[in-house]
C-alpha cells in the first residue's frame, strides 16, 4: 500500500474527519500536549499514561446549536449510558481510525472522554491544533461556532505536522457577557483570563443540582434521562452566533 507524505496525508486526514461528520479538525503534537500548561499542572498528582507509540494528535469538534439540547441528554442502551453528541465523535473517531489503521498501518488510541478515565485535556488540545482560544468563560472559544462545540481525541502514530496556530481573541476587547450570565458566579474578581479566575467547584455544584433534577424520557426509542445543564456562559457568547462563515 502507499503510504502519503507527512503533509499531504494532514490533508487527508483532516478530509476525512470533515467527511465522517465532523465541523472542525485539526493536528497537535503529542509531544506538545504533554507539556501544556494544564498537563504540567495535573501531572504530579494525576499521572498520565502517553502511548509510547503516539506521535500525533487529531482533535475532532462538532458544533452543538442552541436549538439541539438534546445533544447532552443521557441516552440508556443495555444498561450503559452516554449522550448523543458523544456518541457522534465516538463514531466519527471509530471510523477515523479503521482508515487510518486498517487502510494505511498506523497505530491508533482512541481516548476517553474523561481525565479520571484516562483522558487528557481536549482544550489544551484544540488550542495546540489551532481551532480557538481558551477564552474568559474558560471554554474553547472557536471562530466559527463559539463556544459551542464538544471535542473528541484520537492518538495515532501517524507523524503529521500540526495544523497552523491562530491569533484569534476575541475576548480582548468583549465586555464579558459569560461571566455575567453566570448563575454561580463562578467568575469573580477581575477580568483576569487566567485559569484561577475561574471556580471550578462552584460550575461542578451546577451541575450536579442539573442532574439530580432530570426526568425520564424517550430519545430515539431509548429511555433517557433529560439533564438540562446550564450553558448560560456558552450561549450568551456572541461569538459565532452571526452563523458559519
Amino acid at each position: 500500500m502507499d503510504i502519503l507524505p507527512g503533509a499531504s496525508l494532514q490533508e487527508a486526514v483532516l478530509s476525512r474527519a470533515l467527511s465522517l461528520g465532523a465541523d472542525l479538525a485539526g493536528i497537535c503534537r503529542v509531544e506538545d500536549l504533554r507539556r501544556s500548561p494544564s498537563h504540567r499542572a495535573e501531572e504530579e498528582k494525576h499521572p498520565f499514561h502517553w502511548p509510547r507509540e503516539a506521535r500525533t494528535v487529531i482533535v475532532t469538534a462538532v458544533s452543538h446549536p442552541e436549538d439541539k439540547p438534546e445533544m447532552d441528554w443521557w441516552l440508556l442502551r443495555s444498561g450503559k449510558g452516554n449522550t448523543p453528541g458523544n456518541e457522534i465523535l465516538i463514531r466519527i473517531v471509530s471510523r477515523l481510525s479503521q482508515w487510518l489503521s486498517h487502510d494505511l498501518g498506523y497505530a491508533c488510541f482512541p481516548i476517553p472522554y474523561h481525565i479520571e478515565r484516562g483522558g487528557y485535556y481536549m482544550k489544551d488540545a484544540a488550542v495546540l491544533a489551532g481551532l480557538g482560544c481558551i477564552g474568559r468563560n474558560n471554554l474553547l472559544v472557536t471562530p466559527r461556532y463559539g463556544p459551542r462545540v464538544r471535542l473528541r481525541l484520537l492518538l495515532t502514530s501517524a507523524d503529521l505536522p500540526p495544523t497552523e496556530g491562530s491569533s484569534f481573541d476575541p475576548c480582548s476587547r468583549c465586555s464579558m457577557p459569560c461571566r455575567k450570565a453566570c448563575p454561580r458566579q463562578a467568575f469573580p474578581g477581575s477580568p483576569s483570563r487566567e485559569r484561577a479566575g475561574y471556580e471550578r467547584i462552584l460550575c461542578d455544584r451546577r451541575m450536579k443540582e442539573d442532574e439530580a433534577s432530570a426526568e425520564e424520557i424517550l430519545l430515539e426509542g431509548q429511555a433517557a434521562r433529560r439533564v438540562i445543564y446550564c450553558r448560560r456562559c456558552e450561549l450568551s457568547c456572541p461569538v459565532g452566533k452571526e452563523g458559519p462563515g
